[in-house]
């Protein structure tokens, strides 16, 4: 009797587990937290339990939720938390300004090395409010440790300036540029030296970080902005606890970003297949950054984009939706938001949104490039090049060093729209001006070997972007259909079966593995292949002309 009574019990604990663990597997962080509380309600002395839900609560951004269950964490003995409850905890605190209880809580707290410069950030930012900013800089100095000593350059300049050390803060963020060079470091330099009235260097600095590809362009293009306009200089990012800790949070989420997504790219590049991104560690850490500064652009655009990588896209709109046009993020925070509108299936939404934005600034450049490519994913080819024809119209005499991507873009389209001549132009030309650019140099090298032209040169180029990037299908699948249009099909089906293997869920590629088989007179497979091929959604064309090569085989019959 006892059995059945405790056993509907169980298995409802047993069931919201496996949900919430199912739930995390997938990167649904907020069905995973709504799953592991219900199991940890309905066994709430199972310390695995209480660990997941308390941070899948933190990663969907519930502090507050997460604060009672940090702190029964914090007095497990073995809590295997690493010490993230106890930084919960004084982030907590400090969000009410009770800078008191924030030190007693990481007075000699045992965290993880990973976060242990965070935790010396922290606790040299409790030390400001009622000794000032040396001596929040001397609890710095003294306990800055080996981990992760890039993180404090950025804060020591935010105290130095406030403490009014001009030059000491001109070293600490010139050195934040060096070791990290993120948008919020860059922020950080260019505000500084437009509040020193040293605006010509100011500009000179913006221009040069603005041609450098990545992220770091935002900021500097809204400083120059800035200088144009004669807009006042932007305030010191951080002058409070809260927003320094904030600072010190996003630096570790995004340091620990950069780390996994590194090792992603050198396991690919090893050869291992790897599974679905997981970013939580870095979501949590970024969640604290944002309910300590929810004004903290930067944060909540990185929240955004995780979400979207997890195809969580109405989270993601939603987040980056709070952006507002005053930023300097809010163009990158449209592109990201129409990526998410068209995973939802609202593609004229998504193109009248970066219309909107593309008119109402000056300066629309990326949001022009990203619609660009929904209109060509739309199928309008012809108002994709015309977008590419006014970018490229703009480019300077010695254009920036990612411009390949504008010629390469609109190839694709020129090609979808029959002009070869043109589209063949701006390939050579994508070449050109990125020699070591493994995506350029097959395209071309491809395009010439589907049409049968200059075969030699093709096989050169595909040749060089299979040593630049060994592991990708696409590349080798070039390789292989280089071979295959000289005949040479004993050769091309090794390389045709290696990026099958490298890339089984590709149409085309699996198409060219079917045409390959069944000119080695290997029909069976040709045919099974090719049935393969209608099962991935491939695109009209070739839909129908695998529809015909299963019907009557290639050239019209049986060889």
């Amino acid at each position: 009797m006892a059995g059945c009574v405790s056993a509907p019990h169980q298995e409802s604990t047993v069931g919201e587990y496996l949900s919430a663990r199912l739930a995390a597997r997938t990167n649904d962080v907020g069905a995973a937290a709504q799953a592991f509380a219900a199991a940890q309600a309905e066994a709430p002395g199972a310390p695995q339990v209480l660990r997941d839900a308390f941070f899948f609560q933190l990663a969907s951004g519930n502090i507050e939720t997460a604060k009672p269950l940090a702190e029964r964490l914090a007095a497990l003995e073995e809590a295997g938390d690493d010490g993230l409850a106890t930084m919960v905890l004084a982030a907590h605190a400090i969000k009410y300004s009770d800078y008191a209880k924030a030190r007693a809580v990481l007075l000699d707290a045992d965290v993880a090395p990973y976060m242990s410069a965070t935790a010396n950030i922290v606790r040299a930012w409790l030390v400001e409010p009622s000794g000032g900013p040396e001596a929040a800089l001397t609890s710095l100095r003294e306990n800055a440790g080996d981990e992760f000593k890039g993180f404090y350059p950025l804060q020591q300049a935010f105290l130095s300036e406030k403490a009014g050390q001009v030059s000491e803060a001109q070293t600490a963020y010139q050195l934040s540029v060096m070791s990290f060079g993120g948008p919020v470091e860059v922020a950080a330099y260019g505000g500084f030296l437009e509040r020193s009235g040293e605006l010509e260097a100011a500009r000179e600095y913006y221009q040069l970080m603005a041609e450098t590809p990545g992220l770091a362009r935002i900021p500097a293009r809204a400083g120059l902005a800035r200088l144009d306009n004669g807009a006042a200089p932007p305030p010191i990012a951080a002058t409070t606890p809260a927003q320094g800790a904030a600072v010190a949070f996003y630096a570790l989420a995004n340091g620990i970003l950069q780390q996994t997504v590194s090792q992603r790219a050198a396991a690919q590049e090893a050869g291992f297949k790897v599974g679905d991104a997981n970013y939580n560690m870095p979501l949590v850490f970024d969640q604290l950054a944002l309910y300590l500064d929810p004004s903290f652009d930067g944060a909540r655009r990185l929240a955004g984009s995780i979400l979207n990588v997890y195809g969580e896209s109405e989270k993601a709109i939603a987040m980056l939706s709070q952006i507002t046009p005053s930023s300097s993020y809010y163009q990158q925070t449209r592109i990201e938001i129409a990526g998410a509108l068209t995973a939802l299936d609202r593609g004229n939404e998504a193109v009248a949104m970066l219309r909107k934005a593309a008119r109402g600034e000056k300066n629309s450049y990326d949001v022009r490039l990203a619609l660009s490519g929904l209109e060509a994913a739309r199928g309008d080819h012809r108002e994709a090049v015309k977008i590419l024809d006014a970018l490229l119209a703009e480019l300077p005499a010695e254009p920036e060093a990612d411009a390949w991507r504008l010629y390469l873009s609109r190839a694709v389209s020129l090609m979808e729209m029959n002009d070869w001549p043109r589209a063949e132009a701006d390939l050579k030309r994508a070449a050109e001006l990125a020699p070591e650019e493994a995506i350029a140099l097959n395209y071309l090298g491809y395009s010439w070997a589907e049409r049968g032209e200059n075969l030699d040169e093709a096989f050169d180029l595909i040749e060089k972007a299979v040593v630049l990037d060994p592991n990708s299908g696409a590349i080798i699948d070039s390789l292989g259909w280089a071979n295959y249009q000289r005949g040479h099909y004993e050769v091309a089906v090794g390389h045709l079966e290696h990026a099958a293997a490298l890339e089984p869920g590709d149409p085309t590629v699996t198409d060219h593995l079917g045409d390959v088989y069944w000119r080695l007179g290997r029909q069976i497979e040709a045919r099974y292949q090719w049935r393969r091929v209608l099962e991935l959604e491939p695109d009209d064309a070739l839909r129908a002309a695998v529809e015909t090569k299963l019907e009557v085989g290639l050239d019209g019959g049986d060889e």
